[in-house]
């Protein structure tokens, strides 16, 4: 056998550089344990911690919404919610999957989940079902061995009490969507829902108040083992509101079954009373579980219940706006209080005719055999005379009807307190050349003289023009929740544009009376003999007439398609030698003013005086 020389040398050698290897080994295992145990203690300390101390929000308990009798116009209702800790999608998924076992669960309310786990930070619980019943809770809680990422928890849930009335005004609540969350990542840590519209919406901050902080000590599966700290949440704020919740309900009787708008202003503290708009939806809905066929029902109603029409609805004013055009002739100087006009139930204008509303009928200016009549200012107001505002029209032109219709608040928001508010259209030549690329036509300024063509209007800018005159020109800045007063629009209000007309205004105010309270009035059939009220009727058309029907005679609205119907409005105030109310009414597709619009008003004026 051959022995190496020096094996012992060898040997020891060996044996050397083995035992300096395993001392250098444990030498640095010694000194990583001592700089992660001494110089890294504080940071390993904070991610342990991190991993077995959870940081929650507490949701803040949200304002509640009062009317101006201080009636609750939304609440706030405990409730029991189950919530669970999910890994990732496909586990979130089967989660559901077992829950949907113990407790009913529909698709709508799984896909929403799902979304909602989605949106949610990493180790954050997400919303499976709220509102849960007794019956529910109790099941969850005898299976909740089988379900260690379950948890129930209480909280606080909206309610309206009234329902659907007044819906619009105080809005409703709704979770945050991935959107909302980029705006204010704050969202994405609570279980919480926010304004959607309405009150709710525009004053979501100040209603969510500030959330507080709790920790919770966890385990490895993310349940609670105990509370370790609190700071309590800070409630939002109330807020209470001009309109009364009485009136506005008898104001939703009376757009039962139609389509429209009802304002209701206060011309002498420039409160909103009464705001409706039909038809309408109830909040409840969205906070009890919206199941996917009532949403459908909603959304694809062609009526649009969730549309605010008072102050989104923008439609032509139909000869409302013959106060403004009037208004706009007295500023101009293209007549006086007494001036005559020569009229006729049909003017030929180049190519093309136009037509007052009493062409061959037995009622109207033109109940003559001639189909002539001088007409002045009071008449024309009174029995809507379309003849006479087609030549004022004409001499005015549009850049003059413009500038004049926008110092009464049309083409410009009001500035209420809510959302969605539109603005409407004043047109002038330059907007035509700008949106059609071609010339403005005479014959648009005429249409657009008896509040046709172009011209859009909200009925709460109606509301507000009316208010406006039945003030003598001085302007009107309507609010609907008192805690939020704008004093710098107060101070405006003292800038009064109208200083010089005030004659034209008891004029105008005297013809919308008559238009009310003379046998010769469209709306005399609507009239108050107590208290008088007064008013303009308004009937707009929402399609083309041909020469040949004008000719023979006009299909009824009674036997036109729905959406080919006229709409209806009114605009007036009350009471005559002292206003207090000013008011619009606006119902789609029914007919004339007169016989539609003018006796809501009646009984709206009847009610509040």
């Amino acid at each position: 056998m051959y022995r190496y020389r020096n094996f012992e040398k060898l040997l020891h050698r060996r044996t050397f550089l083995l035992g300096a290897g395993k001392g250098l080994l444990f030498t640095g295992i010694l000194g990583r344990l001592i700089y992660l145990q001494v110089y890294k203690t504080d940071q390993y300390k904070l991610l342990a911690n991190k991993n077995r101390i959870s940081l929650r929000l507490l949701t803040p308990i949200r304002g509640k919404i009062f009317d101006r009798n201080d009636e609750l116009l939304a609440l706030n209702k405990n409730t029991f919610r189950v919530l669970a800790f999910a890994k990732n999608k496909k586990h979130a998924e089967e989660i559901l999957s077992k829950v949907s076992k113990i407790i009913f669960l529909t698709n709508f309310e799984i896909n929403d989940a799902i979304q909602e786990f989605l949106k949610k930070k990493k180790f954050m619980p997400f919303l499976i079902k709220d509102n849960l019943k007794w019956n529910e809770v109790s099941a969850i809680s005898v299976n909740s061995f089988n379900l260690p990422q379950i948890i129930i928890e209480t909280g606080l849930n909206r309610e309206y009490p009234f329902s659907d009335i007044g819906a619009h005004v105080v809005g409703y609540l709704a979770p945050p969507n991935t959107q909302d969350i980029k705006k204010d990542p704050i969202l994405g840590h609570m279980n919480i829902q926010i304004g959607r519209s309405g009150i709710e919406q525009k004053f979501e901050k100040n209603l969510r108040g500030l959330p507080g902080t709790k920790h919770l000590e966890v385990n490895a599966f993310g349940r609670v083992l105990r509370e370790i700290r609190r700071e309590n949440s800070v409630s939002g704020k109330n807020i209470k509101l001009t309109i009364d919740i009485k009136f506005q309900k008898f104001l939703n009787s009376l757009l039962k079954d139609k389509s429209g708008s009802i304002v209701v202003i206060d011309v002498q503290n420039e409160e909103l009373i009464g705001i409706a708009s039909s038809p309408s939806f109830d909040p409840n809905f969205f906070n009890q579980g919206l199941t996917e066929e009532k949403w459908n029902e909603i959304i694809k109603n062609p009526l649009a219940p969730l549309l605010n029409k008072s102050i989104s609805g923008e439609y032509s004013p139909g000869s409302t706006f013959k106060l403004i055009v009037l208004m706009s002739a007295f500023k101009n100087k293209i007549i006086k209080k007494n001036t005559l006009i020569e009229c006729t139930s049909k003017l030929e204008l180049g190519d093309r005719f136009f037509y007052c509303w009493c062409h061959k009928k037995k009622t109207g200016c033109y109940a003559t055999r001639e189909n002539k009549r001088k007409v002045g200012p009071k008449l024309a107001i009174a029995q809507s005379c379309d003849g006479f505002f087609y030549e004022l029209a004409r001499k005015l032109g549009i850049a003059k009807i413009a500038k004049t219709a926008r110092s009464f608040g049309f083409g410009e928001k009001t500035e209420i307190d809510l959302d969605g508010e539109k603005i409407g259209l004043v047109p002038t030549k330059s907007w035509k050349r700008k949106n059609y690329k071609v010339g403005w036509r005479i014959g648009e300024t005429l249409i657009t003289g008896v509040g046709q063509g172009y011209l859009k209007a909200t009925p709460l800018q109606l509301a507000l023009a009316t208010a406006i005159i039945a003030n003598n020109g001085k302007r009107i800045f309507p609010k609907i929740n008192t805690n939020n007063y704008n004093f710098n629009k107060q101070l405006s209000n003292e800038d009064n544009t109208f200083v010089e007309d005030q004659e034209y205004f008891s004029l105008i105010k005297e013809a919308m009376f008559n238009a009310v309270n003379k046998p010769i009035g469209t709306a005399y059939q609507s009239r108050l003999s107590r208290i008088p009220f007064a008013g303009k009727t308004g009937t707009v058309q929402v399609r083309s007439i041909t020469e040949k029907e004008r000719e023979d005679e006009i299909i009824p609205n009674k036997d036109l398609p729905f959406d080919k119907r006229d709409h209806s409005l009114f605009v007036g105030f009350a009471p005559y030698d002292t206003p207090k109310y000013a008011l619009s009414v606006v119902i789609e597709h029914a007919g004339s003013g007169s016989k539609v619009a003018a006796p809501i008003a009646r009984k709206i004026f009847k009610k509040l005086i």
